[in-house]
């Protein structure tokens, strides 16, 4: 385990092909609300056709005005995907160089979904890990609860 990375797990009462069908495409402004000093998404651009594709890139815009660009590096159907994201315009860019997402769906008892979501930054230097680690265990992994929750919420209330 990375010392730049956060992990946050729940359960979710819906099955595993509707949980992954609900969050890989997922309405980043619903979920991405902001935390503490971390902005909210506004807005997605640039994206061409469904996000079901590894290859696929799109423009994330954030509330501090910024921007950074992703890529859809796998797309497993209903198990798993993961995303680089990069080219930060924030304050970041001058920590990291990238960050990587990934997403684990498994069936856990009666009709439920178990889904894990590990997120890890990648330094711009061995001066930036302080800094990163900070962000990460004090800032990131509470913004990741925030939105996973969000999400959990989602996800029961459509399969309902």
């Amino acid at each position: 385990m990375s010392l730049l990375s956060a992990t946050v797990k729940t359960t979710v009462t819906a099955n595993q092909a509707d949980a992954f069908e609900h969050i890989v495409p997922i309405d980043l402004t619903s979920i991405f609300k902001g935390y503490g000093p971390l902005p909210s998404v506004t807005g997605t651009q640039n994206q061409v056709g469904d996000w079901d594709t590894a290859g696929q890139t799109r423009t994330v815009h954030l509330s501090d005005k910024s921007s950074v660009q992703e890529l859809l590096t796998k797309y497993e159907h209903p198990h798993y995907f993961s995303y680089t994201v990069s080219s930060f315009t924030n304050v970041l860019r001058f920590l990291i160089t990238s960050a990587n997402g990934e997403w684990w769906f498994t069936t856990g008892s009666s009709g439920q979904t178990d889904i894990k979501w590990r997120y890890a930054f990648n330094a711009r230097s061995f001066l930036a890990i302080p800094v990163l680690w900070l962000i990460t265990n004090i800032l990131w992994r509470n913004y990741m609860c925030k939105v996973l929750q969000l999400s959990k919420a989602q996800i029961e209330n459509s399969t309902t």
